[in-house]
């Protein structure tokens, strides 16, 4: 039994060396398969188990991935990135992004509004040329996530021009109260989705290599987004922790897209298609309402402890 837990760690977490061969033998395999053989070629299975394999490993390291990463970026070890830091930190709001992490977070949040309405506008905009209900549950999906960074961001620059700690504390729960009621309504549009997921067999569907691009980007998303979680529990702003929570949402319903891409990329059958999407559609949503549910709790919680404090005198 021992043997075997070393063989398996052995294999989830090998040398760097092994990650990059695997990474730059499998996934290239891959898209020659895809584009050149058929799927009973001996060399197509070898490729998508290798390419699984590189997935696999790149998802696991991730945490201590990361964490080399930010070793290059703020160590000494690589000049160019020492001399982009220079010049990054020369600058105050280039320099406020490298160094200052809910800064970061501020600047996502309204990255991610501007592409939010962006894709909303499409998706509605393409429901209405071609008629199609599944478009449109994918556009207020978008609307819905946009909405709640707008209010966040409102929030964020309405606390911090308060000066009073305590009030300031009750603003930033508050807010972080009004993100867990307005996810209940993210999770309707979401359970819209869903719904046409698993009864009408819509799905994502993505060509050939590109599954596996994005495959890549939605565990980097599912990954970082729970990290950030996390991180942001710790520490003093509840408006971006609540930013995070939102993130976390978007990248687990991201997931559910991703199974249905795979589903329609490779088969499986149609009864499979149905229970697996059910099972995890129902989870999506499920975890979503329970985490809608603990903002909404623990903001109570603590706006009582704050408004209690103000009635004792404190500021």
């Amino acid at each position: 039994m021992k043997k075997c837990k070393e063989t398996i760690l052995k294999l989830l977490f090998p040398p760097v060396k092994i990650i990059v061969l695997s990474s730059i033998i499998g996934f290239p395999m891959m898209i020659f398969s895809l584009l050149f053989l058929s799927d009973i070629n001996p060399i197509s299975y070898i490729s998508y188990i290798l390419s699984a394999y590189a997935l696999t490993v790149l998802c696991t390291n991730f945490p201590k991935a990361k964490r080399r990463c930010k070793e290059l970026i703020y160590g000494d070890e690589v000049k160019i990135i020492v001399f982009f830091r220079n010049f990054m930190n020369k600058y105050k709001y280039t320099s406020m992004y490298l160094n200052d992490k809910e800064f970061r977070a501020k600047f996502s949040l309204y990255t991610g509004l501007v592409i939010n309405l962006f894709y909303t506008v499409f998706k509605c905009g393409t429901g209405i040329m071609f008629r199609s209900a599944w478009l449109w549950a994918i556009g207020i999906y978008y609307l819905m996530i946009a909405s709640i960074r707008f209010m966040l961001l409102r929030n964020i620059r309405i606390t911090d021009k308060s000066r009073h700690s305590v009030r300031r504390k009750i603003q930033e729960w508050r807010s972080y109260r009004k993100c867990g009621i307005m996810m209940f309504l993210l999770n309707l549009a979401m359970s819209g989705m869903t719904i046409q997921m698993i009864w009408q067999n819509r799905s994502y569907e993505y060509k050939g290599y590109i599954i596996y691009i994005s495959a890549m980007y939605m565990f980097y998303c599912f990954i970082s987004s729970i990290s950030n979680v996390i991180s942001f529990a710790k520490r003093d702003n509840a408006i971006l922790s609540a930013t995070k929570n939102l993130n976390l949402a978007g990248a687990v319903m991201s997931m559910f897209a991703l199974q249905t891409a795979m589903f329609s990329a490779f088969g499986g059958g149609e009864k499979l298609q149905r229970q697996m999407n059910t099972i995890t559609g129902s989870a999506v949503c499920i975890i979503v309402m329970c985490m809608a549910v603990f903002m909404i709790v623990r903001a109570d919680k603590k706006l009582k402890l704050l408004e209690r404090s103000v009635r004792n005198g404190e500021q």
